[in-house]
Parts: structure tokens; C-alpha cells; sequence
């Protein structure tokens, strides 16, 4: 299911409202660290806010934390209010908890710019993208270059799950394209 036609904005319902993206970088030692320890054993009470924020609530912790969760551009934008965030480089128990949600199936991340949600991390995303750097194209354009020139789908099979015509997805990737070398 595509959210397409919806756009992110962030709740104004809940207090400390979470800042701008950025991206993350696998850590060195992800399974030694408490933070992941934390995030493979306990159960994330929490839920979604929105397309893009989750309410964290890790079942031996005792508060809640709200999570900036995302796929934008060709990378994922995570931010987590708690200080452990800033501490780990970004990986923090919140944080590593989704992610490990994500692998195993048990949530699905929406795409800011496309609006597609994807139930487990797409073969193209790279955690340490600049994620301003497919601005330039549509949402359209967007997805049929991350679906098929970086992702794993021909055209063909991509044209049947969109519902749309491999002409049009062809037209969308040659104007994706030309755009990401400036010719356009």
C-alpha cells in the first residue's frame, strides 16, 4: 500500500517534537553493545505517530521516546530524543530496537519522498547517504530508479507490481537519469 498522496509533517500532539534528519552508519561492535543487547531482548511497547515517528517504549525502560524513523532519499533517517542517541553516534536502544523490528518483519518503514512502505530494509538503501541527494527528483522518478536501476526489479516486473505501463516506467527512469548526471 502507497501513501503517495500524503505527506509528512510532524505531530503537534506530543511534547519535544524531534529535529531534522540524519542518517546512520552501522557501529563497529553492534552486537556487543548494551544499546543493541537492550534492543534484541526486550519488547517495544510503543507504536507509530505518524508515517514517519514511533513512540518507543522498551519493556524494562520507564519512559516513552519518540523516534524519527523513515526511509528518505536512498537512505534511512532515524533521530531519538533521549541522550543515549547522541551518545552512541546515533545507535541508541530506541533506534536499534526498530531496526530490529525492521530486519525481522514486525514493522514497516514508509518513504518520505515516494510515500511506499517497506515492511524490511529495500536492497538499495545505504545507511550513510546524503539524504537530500534525489531531491531533484519526482516521486515517480524517484521510485522507479530506486526500485530498478538500484534496486532488484526489471522493468517489466516493476511496470505489473505498479500498476503502470513499461513505457512510462521507462520514461520515468530516462528522465531520473538524465537529471541525476545534469543533462536535464
Amino acid at each position: 500500500m502507497s501513501r503517495a498522496s500524503r505527506s509528512w509533517q510532524a505531530s503537534d500532539d506530543l511534547p519535544q517534537s524531534v529535529g531534522g534528519p540524519s542518517t546512520l552508519s552501522m557501529p563497529d561492535d553492534w552486537t556487543l553493545s548494551t544499546a543493541w543487547k537492550r534492543a534484541q531482548s526486550e519488547n517495544d511497547r510503543g507504536g507509530a505517530i505518524n508515517d514517519a515517528e514511533r513512540v518507543v517504549y522498551l519493556s524494562d525502560g520507564d519512559s516513552t521516546h519518540r523516534v524519527l524513523w523513515a526511509l528518505q532519499g536512498r537512505t534511512l533517517v532515524a533521530d531519538c530524543d533521549c541522550a543515549g542517541y547522541q551518545y552512541h553516534g546515533g545507535w541508541c536502544a530506541h533506534v536499534a530496537s526498530l531496526w530490529w523490528q525492521w530486519v525481522r518483519g514486525q514493522i514497516v518503514v514508509a518513504h518520505l519522498d515516494t510515500g511506499r512502505e517497506y515492511p524490511s530494509p529495500p536492497a538499495w538503501l545505504r545507511l550513510d547517504d546524503e539524504p537530500t541527494a534525489f531531491n531533484q527528483l519526482t516521486p515517480a522518478e524517484l521510485d522507479a530508479y530506486l526500485t530498478c536501476d538500484l534496486g532488484s526489479l526489471g522493468v517489466r516486473e516493476y511496470a505489473r507490481l505498479s500498476g503502470r505501463s513499461p513505457g512510462t516506467i521507462g520514461n520515468l527512469l530516462r528522465s531520473a537519469r538524465d537529471e541525476m548526471e545534469g543533462r536535464r
